[in-house]
């Protein structure tokens, strides 16, 4: 995959992105590809793919390849809209035969954004939205980076021979060992692991590492820091390489945030990095500190307070499914309370310790992997911005675990809870006008019908839980 701009705006002028489309056709040709996917995201965080031959590139380049819009609704198709996918040259990767089910054919990929007839950016695509956002934190002097550790686990596929598929309502073992949960053998799990990795690597992501998790056959994938539209594509491209791998060597991935009660729930956690912008240097750390400690900055402090007032609405975002609260409320290291630390595991946001030289770091941990990853971190940007416009300083940060506090104490205290449900989470994000602003009022509003709909559905369905405890 082509390196995009590493600034947080990914902004680049007329004449490279000519270049840029020029070396992405010679590349398609050398390769010998035929066909070319142009990929999209929905507002839910769908992946989205129109392919074409490789011959209508220029064309689709140079003036958008028209499509029906209302694949972008999020399942929600009431009316088709004639809109343009706009690829992005500098997102071009060659997907190898073996991958993706290609038929022993190579392909080439491009990520996309969505214009109107007019050219202009069509206000219900979230890639363009966060484009945006990212405009508007240079124009106020900041350029914004994100690091990422995403989780997810590995199941047996449940049309393997011999499948112990965990059914809907299991209970996980409680056991921690990779190769008790799968019944086979821990290379099995080393060699998808490093397929993954290895593959990523050839795709041109970022890649920090891979690791087996706390729960039975779960996994982390740690992405190294990159500008917002370069990491929320690759979070897109990461998703459909794991779960690529993992059916092909005879397994499931999940990114459902808490698959199993008695196991750890996933995450993805951002690791949030603000520079100046354009002239560089660590915004959050304190340029009076000079012995490599973390002593934040008074942007540092205010972005905190930003995202800790705006946390309740943000859930609706970071934390999307009904699933998704399932894990925020059990705890564990997940976060239930809007606080900070700088070394508790269990509040909102964290400040990892840091190494003299390198960038300061904020630790977003609500988040899971079911987001979609543009519009995740358009909010975490604009809610931080806002708490920077404000200068509002957070309260002091609680570095004792949450869990050590019953809920009456962390209310004396002044921590507010997080959402513990969906709906609760769809009720904040519709009084946050700061949220509206970042979204922008048509993403705004097709999300909270979407998300409604799916909360109302959720309310009525009868729960094997509830045959077991009430029939």
């Amino acid at each position: 995959m082509s390196g995009r701009s590493d600034n947080g705006s990914d902004g680049h002028d007329g004449d490279r992105t000519g270049d840029h489309a020029a070396e992405a056709q010679r590349r398609l040709v050398d390769a010998g590809v035929q066909v070319v996917d142009l990929l999209f995201s929905d507002i839910t965080g769908g992946t989205k793919a129109l392919t074409i031959p490789v011959t209508l590139l220029p064309d689709a380049m140079a003036r958008g390849y028209r499509f029906d819009g209302s694949a972008l609704t999020g399942g929600d198709r009431r009316t088709e809209l004639d809109l343009y996918l706009v690829p992005d040259a500098t997102t071009l990767v060659l997907i190898p035969p073996d991958l993706f089910g290609n038929d022993g054919r190579p392909r080439g990929r491009l990520y996309c954004s969505v214009r109107r007839s007019d050219g202009q950016p069509f206000p219900g695509d979230p890639r363009s939205t966060l484009e945006r956002v990212l405009v508007r934190a240079a124009e106020a002097g900041f350029d914004y980076r994100v690091a990422l550790e995403i989780e997810y686990y590995l199941l047996r596929s449940p049309d393997a021979p011999g499948s112990n598929h965990p059914a809907a309502t299991g209970n996980a073992p409680r056991r921690s060992s990779a190769s008790g949960y799968f019944g086979v053998g821990e290379d099995m799990i080393t060699a998808t692991r490093d397929e993954i990795v290895a593959t990523l690597q050839d795709l041109g992501v970022g890649v920090g590492g891979g690791h087996h998790e706390t729960g039975p056959g779960q996994e982390e994938l740690d992405l190294l820091p990159a500008g917002g539209i370069r990491m929320a594509d690759q979070i897109m491209t990461v998703r459909q390489v794991i779960r690529s791998v993992a059916q092909r060597r005879g397994f499931q991935a999940t990114f459902m945030p808490k698959p199993f009660t008695n196991a750890a729930g996933s995450g993805m956690h951002l690791f949030q990095q603000i520079s100046h912008y354009p002239g560089g240097g660590d915004a959050l750390r304190d340029e009076r500190a000079n012995d490599g400690g973390d002593d934040l900055s008074a942007t540092a402090r205010y972005l905190i307070a930003g995202q800790l007032a705006h946390a309740p609405g943000m859930c609706a975002i970071l934390a999307p499914t009904v699933n998704s609260y399932k894990r925020l409320a059990a705890g564990h290291r997940a976060p239930r309370h809007a606080r900070w630390a700088r070394v508790g595991e269990s509040s909102l946001i964290r400040v990892p310790n840091g190494i003299a030289g390198e960038p300061l770091q904020l630790e977003l941990r609500s988040p899971d992997a079911m987001a979609n990853p543009y519009l995740a971190l358009a909010v975490a940007i604009s809610c931080g911005l806002d708490g920077i416009e404000h200068a509002e300083e957070p309260p002091y940060p609680l570095d004792e675990s949450l869990v050590a506090y019953d809920d009456a104490e962390l209310e004396r205290l002044g921590t507010p809870k997080l959402p513990m449900s969906l709906g609760d989470a769809l009720t904040a994000m519709a009084e946050d006008d700061v949220i509206r602003n970042a979204l922008g009022d048509y993403i705004f509003e097709q999300l909270l019908s979407v998300k409604r709909a799916e909360w109302d559905d959720f309310r009525r369905d009868v729960s094997p839980w509830e045959h077991t405890r009430y029939l």
